[in-house]
This record gives structure tokens, sequence and C-alpha cells, in this order.
């Protein structure tokens, strides 16, 4: 042979080898995990059941005096360690820049589950629970607003009824309010008198009011929420009479309309969600089975256009009450537990890249 022939030799020998591995080659590259994961500076206290959004403030550039914005992401409320179910009035802001917390002004009252909505500019903090004297939890229709970390809150309109475990989104100019747990009458007193929700309401900022649109098609508490492509979707959750839920219902504001997406591959409840790239990224969650229960690490991805789910990296530490905040194509996940109810509170924050 020569040279000329041995070098064809061995290209053609090379390519039989590869095309005869080229299936086992394919099923290892799809086992590769899709995604990054960095940690990051802790939280200042354990937290978990928050519902954090990005939002901005005002800086002095060191070349100028002219006050520059610069993102954050703010957490606010949630339940700490110490007696079970202890509930804080903190609001904490981290700088992805510095990777440095700092603290805000405090809630006007203690809550957890209270959800933080970015909406033309301004942070409004809606529902959840407060607790009352004999430690039960009790929903609040409560939306309270701010301009900057560092003001005070001002008190907006309420909802027309008290609402907790939602999923609250800003979407099209106006915050959305969809389903979560509502008082099954009267009463407001402990968990035994909640029953879960499907009501959807609509506030408008200009006029300070609360309206009710389309309800969701399930009821449900604890789903995870997501803007992108003009719509909504609430994913997952739970209900108390059937547990964890995988549905994926999508609501069009153009048309007051719901329709149901496909599921999630897994069932859980207190979820979180963000978007990067017109893609939905779902975190954690929480599962209850007799006798024991327990929190997931998995991540998944979810394309609209095919309305397909994919497996993503995940997490390093398996969470559920945690939050998700998406900021420059890169989500911050915040806090949650690591053990179902309200023990294992983590102080965790991690980076998630694509």
């Amino acid at each position: 042979m020569t040279n000329f022939d041995r070098r064809q030799f061995v290209a053609g020998a090379a390519a039989i080898t590869a095309a005869g591995a080229c299936s086992s080659a394919s099923a290892h590259e799809n086992k590769l995990p899709i995604g990054a994961w960095t940690p990051l500076a802790d939280h200042p206290f354990p937290v978990q059941e928050i519902y954090p959004a990005p939002f901005w403030r005002d800086s002095i550039s060191t070349n100028t005096l002219k006050p520059q914005p610069f993102n954050i992401v703010v957490s606010a409320g949630g339940l700490t360690p110490g007696t079970e179910y202890n509930v804080t009035d903190r609001v904490t802001y981290y700088d992805p820049v510095t990777n440095i917390w700092g603290a805000g002004t405090r809630l006007p009252a203690p809550r957890h589950h209270i959800a933080l909505v970015n909406n033309n500019g301004l942070l409004y903090a809606i529902g959840g629970f407060a607790r009352d004297n004999n430690g039960g939890w009790q929903m609040r229709a409560n939306c309270w607003r701010l301009g900057d970390v560092l003001d005070d809150w001002d008190y907006m309109a309420q909802m027309p009824y008290p609402q907790a475990e939602s999923v609250c989104a800003s979407l099209g100019g106006f915050i959305h309010v969809a389903g979560g747990r509502s008082p099954s009458g009267s009463l407001n007193r402990e968990w035994a008198n909640h029953i879960d929700t499907d009501e959807h309401w609509i506030y408008d900022a200009a006029s300070d009011r609360w309206e009710p649109l389309a309800p969701m098609l399930t009821a449900r508490n604890s789903a995870a929420g997501a803007v992108v492509n003009g719509v909504m979707y609430v994913i997952g959750g739970r209900t108390v009479s059937d547990g964890n839920t995988n549905k994926v219902e999508v609501y069009d504001p153009l048309s007051d309309r719901w329709e149901n997406a496909r599921p999630l591959p897994q069932a859980a409840s207190g979820l979180a969600a963000a978007v990067i790239n017109r893609k939905i990224y779902v975190f954690g969650g929480e599962y209850f089975s007799p006798g024991t229960g327990g929190a997931y690490a998995e991540a998944w991805e979810y394309d609209p256009r095919s309305d397909k789910w994919r497996a993503v990296a995940a997490m390093p530490r398996r969470r559920h009450g945690l939050g998700a905040v998406s900021m420059n194509n890169t989500i911050y996940v915040i806090g949650g537990a690591v053990r179902a109810g309200g023990n294992g509170t983590s102080s965790a924050v991690d980076r998630f890249e694509i």
C-alpha cells in the first residue's frame, strides 16, 4: 500500500466504526445534562414559600452624579426557621453584578406565599397568608406597592376576595392573579376553612381597580406561573382532595380564554418557573405520600412553539417553596426547603444558565 492507500483505509475504517457507533454515541449525547448551575452567595437567612421578582434601583455612578438604574432580584416575606411556620416581614434584594444581598423596607405586615410582581416599573406585593393568634393561616387580600426597595410601601386597592398561593404575573400592563386558596365561606381562620379556587382577577394600576376574568379550567394551589409570547401559563400545583397535578393551562388575554397545554412530565406543587429565550424553565417542587414526602431536584424546559417538555440539568440541591427569577438570560433560584412541609428551610441561591 502507498501512504495514500493507508490513509484511505484508515479513513474508511473510521467511517465504518463511527457509523456502527452512531446510535450509542447519540444516546450518550442525549444523556448529557442541558444547562449549568453555579452556587451564589446565600440568602441572608433561610426562607421558603417565596415569590420573588426582578426589579431595579438607582445608584450613583462613579463617573456622573446622575442616578443609574441597576437590576436586582427582590424577595419578601416567607417562612423562616424558629417556631414552625414562623412568618417574616423582611424584604431582601440581590445584586447579580456584585453577588451581594441587601435589606429593603419591610412589608407592612408579615406574610408568607405573598406574590411580588414587577408591573410598569413598580413592585407590587399581593395576597399571601398571615398567622392568627392561634397559629392558623389566614388568606389576605392586600395589595402594596413601592417604587424603590428602600421606599415605604403604598397601600393600593385590595383584591375583592382574599387569595393566597396563587399565580401572579404582569401581562399587557395589568396584574393577573389566578388560582390558589380562598376562604370556603365566612370563616378565614385556619386551613380547614380554605378551598382551592379557580378565580382569576386582573388589576388595573391606572384606575386602582380589580375586575374578574375567565376562571382557570382547574382549581388548584401552589402552582408555578410564567408569561411568554403574550400569554400566561399556570403549571402544576395541587388540590387538597387529589394531591399534586401535572396539568398546564395557558391564558390568552385577547380572547379571555384558557386552554390546556401539554402536561408537565412530573406532577409537582410548590415549584418555581422562569423564562429565558422564550422558553419556560420549571424547578423543584414538593410531593406527599402516605407517611412520607419530599422535595424534587428535577428541572424541566418547555418550548411553547412545539408544546413539548424536556429534562434539563437538575438542581444541585432539591427544594420546594423556592423562587425563580430570570434576568439577562440567567435564572436565579432562591431559598426553599429540602423536606416536605415547613422544615428543612434553605438559604441556598443558585444560578442556572443554558
